[in-house]
């Protein structure tokens, strides 16, 4: 295995239920964000690899007193049946700096709990792993959006991340600037769709980015609330300033599920 370093009115309704008081707005200082992405050879050790994240990753973390840590697996049946979805694993670590994000794996190769928990995950052989690859990013919090918090915990809902790739750095930095300066992101949460996260990327494989998730209560809340992004008034002035022209040219969207012991 290999680890390489996210209507107002009735739509918007149906959009917030399930949200309630999680949905307040986030406060305190901008956290590092971990995403680690994990593809599997097959459905059943993706779901094994899911077992393994709730039962030992999730409780140790925990213990090394990182919160809000959110286990994800994602189908082809909500990815518009792309079969490539249909064995990956998201992980969310949010970090109060960088020393917690330097030493999680130290510390977890020290809890003793968690090394017989993930036993599965360890005792594999070589040439038959839980998991083929591993990908990791940082993420830096938003100002206006500085920490990882739940914004649903209805039973079918479903987290939307989504990876902003600018061509260069200062387009970036402009990508970022329509997010908050911008209103981008007031439009959003005007429309019920409650951000968990939102990071300018740092390290990774897809830079520059900026990166986020939403969560929703069920699939039928996010079609309704990005219908009335799309057709809401400040949005369709805002994506034609021309200080925002060409701020990304790839986008990557994935949906996700959560796991049983997810905290998001």
């Amino acid at each position: 295995m290999r680890c390489k370093a996210v209507l107002a009115g009735m739509v918007c309704a149906a959009g917030l239920a399930g949200l309630g008081a999680k949905a307040q707005e986030a406060t305190g200082p901008r956290e590092w964000i971990q995403i680690k992405t994990y593809v599997c050879g097959n459905v059943a050790k993706r779901e094994a690899l899911v077992q393994v994240f709730d039962r030992a990753l999730i409780p140790a973390l925990n213990r090394q007193g990182i919160r809000k840590v959110g286990v994800f697996w994602s189908d082809a049946e909500v990815n518009d049946g792309n079969a490539a979805y249909e064995t990956r694993v998201v992980v969310v670590i949010p970090h109060p700096d960088g020393a917690s994000f330097a030493g999680m794996d130290d510390r977890l190769l020290a809890d003793a709990q968690y090394m017989k928990d993930a036993a599965p995950l360890f005792s594999a052989p070589m040439n038959d792993p839980l998991y083929d690859s591993c990908s990791s990013a940082l993420l830096r919090g938003f100002a206006t959006c500085p920490q990882v918090r739940q914004v649903t915990d209805a039973p079918e809902r479903l987290l939307q991340l989504r990876i902003y790739n600018s061509y260069t750095i200062e387009r970036n930095a402009k990508k970022i600037a329509m997010f908050e300066g911008g209103g981008e992101l007031a439009i959003f949460r005007t429309c019920g769709m409650e951000p968990v996260f939102f990071g300018q990327g740092l390290a990774g494989d897809q830079l520059p980015n900026l990166t986020y998730m939403l969560g929703f209560a069920d699939k039928a809340a996010k079609v309704a609330a990005w219908k009335t992004f799309v057709n809401h008034p400040d949005w369709k002035k805002l994506k034609v300033d021309p200080q925002y022209k060409d701020t990304a040219n790839k986008i990557t969207n994935i949906l996700l599920r959560p796991s049983k012991g997810s905290q998001l």
